[in-house]
């Protein structure tokens, strides 16, 4: 519950939803981004690698059993913050135990750091979504979508370049791991002020003297009952499954791809090209569609935009598939970095679409709570398909596997269609 008396001063939500959403994703930019590729360099084999991540990822996916829970303990804004905070202290721990070599406390530390993250998801999506009106959410939608992006890149090929920079050029003693740790714990650190600068700008939060916690309970459970009995729920779920399941299935080899020899059928980048390659293409690329799908979904509304964007953000993964086929002799890197960029671009306006239609659904009483389970779903479609995403491109090679993936647009545009329809009716 709000209370307006902050009045005098004007709502900046940019502040926070760049800050709030650009501090989300750096735990999963390290999952899903720098590992695979400290592993493959490893020389850990691509089955092995998108497990791993794979079963980080959906570890996350637990936090529909407790983050829900986490509203009974205090604010949101303050939970969100504290949560931040936590997840930077997990990152000065992670740094300290890399350096003493202890893999089994290094992971413990890597899941505190993900359950952090998914209670800070849970709690800052439902905040976005309670705290703005439908015309607002649509407004900051491309910031979200950009912050969030802006995030993976950073911790990602980002922390990557960084590692790889401090190995080349660093005359210190200590690990190129450590100092790039200790860098990542300083920008989140500034992320959080900048949440915070943003939160300070909001109306007061309260919460009603008359409310226990056995009614917040009763108040969860009967908004899960109201969206498992909502008439849309089937096809947004067929959305968060299908909509993006090509691109899904193709980002969990594509970087194992980029950084495989071109004897394995790969692009044989080393870590400074492909860091480089991913952060110039992915921040322009995902900043202008980001743009783009919030304009058009703002001008023509999200049932009218779900089909057209999501043919488009299908349309350059068959660049993708075309690489996988030429890498001997290798094209050009103005040609591999056109097709990267133009690829992030479609996926920045795609996902727009989703992450509204799923908001749309959720929005209401207890929208945190609605959401939690909707953005579940979410993680589980994004990590499961990394049970097995490894060992097929093992078993089909690179060029075959992005061929099995691109045929899964046909279910995602198929399923737009019937989402598209029953979002005008409603």
């Amino acid at each position: 519950m709000h209370e307006n008396s902050n009045s005098s001063l004007t709502r900046l939500p940019w502040l926070w939803v760049l800050g709030g959403f650009l501090f989300q994703t750096l735990p999963a930019a390290l999952r899903d981004e720098a590992l695979p590729v400290v592993l493959k360099n490893h020389g850990v084999n691509d089955g092995t690698i998108t497990q791993v991540v794979g079963a980080l990822g959906l570890i996350v996916a637990l936090k529909i059993f407790w983050a829900p829970f986490l509203s009974l303990l205090g604010k949101p804004r303050t939970l969100i913050i504290s949560c931040q905070a936590g997840m930077i202290i997990c990152i000065l721990v992670l740094n300290h135990f890399i350096r003493l070599e202890q893999v089994t406390t290094i992971a413990v530390v890597l899941c505190i750091l993900t359950l952090l993250s998914g209670g800070h998801d849970f709690l800052l999506d439902g905040y976005y979504v309670h705290s703005l009106n439908d015309n607002q959410r649509a407004k900051y939608s491309g910031l979200l979508n950009f912050a969030s992006k802006l995030g993976q890149v950073l911790a990602g090929p980002g922390l990557i370049y960084l590692a790889w920079y401090f190995h080349k050029h660093s005359n210190r003693p200590t690990n190129d791991i450590n100092l790039t740790l200790i860098c990542l714990a300083a920008f989140s650190l500034v992320v959080l002020l900048l949440t915070q600068w943003g939160f300070t700008r909001e109306p007061k939060e309260t919460i009603s003297a008359d409310q226990d916690k056995l009614s917040m309970l009763k108040e969860m459970g009967g908004a899960l009952k109201s969206l498992y009995l909502d008439s849309r729920l089937p096809i947004i779920i067929g959305l968060i499954f299908f909509y993006r399941a090509s691109e899904v299935h193709m980002n969990h080899v594509i970087k194992l791809f980029a950084k495989a020899s071109v004897l394995q059928g790969g692009l044989g980048l080393d870590d400074e090209t492909y860091a480089y390659l991913r952060i110039t293409t992915a921040i322009l690329g995902l900043a202008i569609g980001g743009i783009v799908g919030s304009a058009i979904i703002t001008r023509r509304g999200l049932a009218q935009s779900l089909v057209p964007l999501g043919i488009c953000m299908h349309l350059p993964l068959i660049g993708i598939s075309w690489l996988s086929f030429n890498v001997n002799p290798l094209p050009s890197l103005t040609v591999i970095s056109i097709i990267f960029f133009i690829e992030y671009l479609a996926f920045g306006a795609g996902l727009c679409a989703l992450i509204l239609a799923m908001m749309k659904l959720a929005a209401g009483a207890q929208a945190a709570v609605r959401y939690a389970l909707l953005s579940t779903l979410s993680l589980i479609a994004v990590y499961l398909p990394g049970l097995w995403a490894g060992k097929l491109s093992n078993l089909l090679g690179y060029s075959g596997y992005f061929i099995a993936a691109l045929a899964l647009a046909i279910p995602g545009i198929l399923v737009a269609v019937l989402a598209a329809r029953k979002l005008e009716e409603s």
